[in-house]
């Protein structure tokens, strides 16, 4: 023990090794899983335009998305990552990482004597649990990027102020990156109006009588105060909103002109719920008892991380600031002004426009609003550890015990984001397996939303980039969930408009004209299109069962040549050595009626040893096998089946009397079907 003690204390880190420490906490948090993640909702118009419509349709893109000159960062970056999901997982890391590394530095020149306090802040806003969609990576770049651009600014104007060298090239290259990120990224317009605060501090060495220094710290702000108001009169002036209207209107500044009492109380209520979300509750994330079981291999490895992260944080502090001794006056007030300041002004944008994280309906999107914020959070939290406790190894281990466990939940929460790219891959290829074309005007429908942290138009873009249409106009397929249309069978029977749209897309079809699918990997199924023959299907809900009978498969066309794959560079290879690829095949060969095939596909999986974990997926086989008079074999895979899956006999009865109607006569033909169907009690099913 007295040796472990030993080496521990002979171990010698230096502070300028920090970096090293925030990324290797950054991929604790945010890289140990980067390989399996993909593309998720805001993601996804991003990838449609570029994949599709060419790199260059980003500048069409970001104009109906309101933000036409950020589309100079997105050309760029897809021309440098391309489409792979990991480059562009990687990337949101590392921009994530330097944005907290150049925090850091920013606030070491800001307190260059509560080096320990700012080490904390930088730790806890590496990590800190409220932004929720790092793993949308191409649309987090928008975020980090901008506030990278924000943070570099802040650092070369504190340089500049507090350097006698290079004062002149320092201010034009931090004044460059503020309109960077103003014309960028609209989220952190507001903390802009820290610098004069900031200015005064740093100005207070160096000129000790008020009256000079605010004169001098107005001096210095006047160049980042012109970039400020360029921007103001470009947004609120020059600005051309897209057709499809501006959803970032500044509607909150004209309610207060017209009704300041009464919009005035609202802001008030608004940021005191919203400050009070990112400061505190959002840490209940990292609380949850879930991270805390050993019930699962991945949990306890989310624990094993979790104590990683923890000593990696606590041996680095503990090595670099735990000798540091409190200075006499405490560390309070100037870093707690500046953190709520941040707070409220981080927040500022998404309150002009009339939003709030409170009552936003999705909690992920709502995070990124609250993305500047974050840094004020982080100080006030470290504000709060340094104040509230009196020994300095127990603040390290207290900044370090919630550096874990943020981690740990931003590890949990990445699993959740591996897992709906494991089922969006498993769709695409899946899809394009049982329906390799589909008429223009298809609506893709499921009872309900089938893959998380999408949402319909960043289904309806995945699948149509999956059947990759080139430069297209107008969609050619949209998905719709059906309690999101609706919530009436009768009527989605008859026919009701089914329309679509996001930016320049806009999808009008029937919902006659649609394909209803089955999605449920997790209860070890392949994808199903439903037809009206399934009407008897127990598998899936009421509705569903209901709405087969207007799923219309002549929809689905055949293609010459090889069957198509979704596109390598978003889902990488395509392995058609499962059972789901030689259940679709089959169904889509049932369709055309190539028996042949269906029994061809069937010897194939056999031979690579692949058998269905449903009964349903042997009926398409049954059929085959009957339709080539192979009766044996349908006795056996009908008995098989039945047994493999409760509450199949209906749909096993139904395959039957095709096969009593259609399937050439031969001896064996009546005797396995009237033995089958009394084994089944077919005539229940009548």
């Amino acid at each position: 023990m007295k040796n472990i003690r030993a080496r521990f204390q002979n171990i010698v880190i230096k502070e300028n090794l920090t970096p090293l420490a925030f990324l290797l906490v950054a991929i604790f948090g945010f890289g140990l899983l980067a390989n399996r993640l993909g593309f998720y909702q805001d993601d996804w118009p991003y990838v449609f335009y570029a994949f599709n419509k060419g790199i260059p349709s980003l500048t069409i893109e970001m104009y109906y998305d309101s933000r036409p000159n950020a589309a100079w960062l997105y050309i760029s970056l897809f021309r440098l990552l391309g489409f792979n999901p990991l480059a562009w997982h990687i990337a949101a890391l590392m921009a994530r990482w330097l944005t907290a590394t150049t925090v850091w530095y920013f606030l070491k020149l800001l307190w260059p004597s509560r080096r320990r306090e700012v080490a904390f802040a930088a730790f806890i806003f590496l990590v800190h649990p409220f932004f929720l969609i790092q793993s949308y990576a191409v649309n987090a770049m928008l975020y980090w990027s901008g506030f990278l651009f924000f943070a570099l600014s802040l650092y070369l104007m504190a340089r500049a102020v507090t350097t006698d060298r290079y004062r002149i090239p320092l201010t034009a290259a931090a004044v460059l990156l503020e309109g960077l990120h103003l014309f960028t990224a609209e989220y952190f317009v507001g903390m802009t109006l820290i610098r004069p605060l900031i200015l005064y501090w740093l100005l207070s060495e160096k000129v000790g009588e008020i009256r000079a220094r605010v004169s001098k710290t107005l001096l210095n702000w006047l160049p980042y105060l012109a970039a400020l108001a360029a921007y103001i009169i470009w947004r609120m002036f020059l600005y051309i909103p897209p057709p499809i209207g501006d959803r970032n209107s500044p509607k909150i500044l004209f309610a207060l002109l017209e009704n300041p009492l009464e919009t005035g109380w609202l802001l008030i209520r608004t940021a005191l719920q919203d400050s009070i979300i990112v400061i505190f509750t959002s840490w209940q994330r990292a609380l949850t008892p879930e991270l805390f079981s050993f019930a699962t291999i991945f949990n306890s490895f989310v624990l094993f991380v979790g104590a990683l992260a923890f000593l990696a944080t606590f041996l680095h502090l503990t090595k670099t600031h735990n000798a540091e001794t409190s200075a006499e006056k405490r560390w309070l007030v100037s870093p707690l002004t500046l953190g709520l300041l941040i707070v409220l002004l981080g927040m500022a944008p998404l309150w002009i426009i009339g939003q709030d994280i409170v009552t936003h309906k999705n909690e992920f999107a709502g995070s990124r609003f609250g993305i500047g914020a974050t840094l004020g959070a982080s100080l006030i939290f470290a504000v709060i550890v340094e104040n509230m406790i009196d020994n300095a190894r127990k603040k390290i281990a207290a900044i370090a015990l919630c550096v874990a466990l943020a981690v740990g939940m931003h590890l949990t929460l990445e699993r959740e984001f591996a897992y709906s790219w494991e089922k969006q891959e498993r769709l695409a290829r899946e899809l394009l397996w049982r329906a390799p074309a589909l008429e223009p005007g298809t609506a893709s429908v499921t009872d309900e939303e089938i893959l998380g942290f999408m949402g319909s138009y960043s289904v309806a873009y995945s699948l149509i980039t999956t059947y990759q249409p080139g430069d297209i106009s107008e969609p050619p397929y949209w998905y719709f969930p059906f309690y999101y249309t609706n919530p009436n069978t009768d009527d989605f029977l008859a026919g009701i408009p089914l329309e679509g749209s996001k930016l320049t897309m806009d999808f009008k079809g029937d919902s006659r004209k649609m394909i209803l699918l089955s999605f449920n990997p997790e209860m070890q199924r392949c994808l199903w299109i439903l037809q009206p023959q399934d009407a008897n299907l127990r598998l899936v809900s009421d509705d569903m069962r209901r709405l087969s009978a207007g799923s219309d498969i002549a929809l689905i066309k055949p293609v010459e040549g090889e069957s198509p794959t979704p596109p390598e560079e978003i889902y990488g290879k395509t392995n058609t050595q499962t059972w789901c690829y030689y259940f679709e095949q089959a169904d889509l060969a049932r369709q055309y009626q190539e028996w042949d095939e269906i029994v061809r596909l069937w010897n194939e999986a056999e031979a690579n040893s692949e058998r269905p974990d449903n009964g349903f997926e042997y009926i398409p086989f049954i059929e085959g096998f009957g339709q080539t008079g192979d009766w044996d074999k349908v006795k056996e895979m009908t008995k098989f089946a039945n047994r493999v899956t409760a509450g199949l006999e209906p749909s096993l009865c139904g395959a039957l009397n095709r096969l009593a109607e259609s399937a050439p006569a031969t001896d064996k033909k009546e005797a396995a079907l009237n033995g089958l169907k009394e084994n089944l009690n077919c005539e229940a099913y009548q």
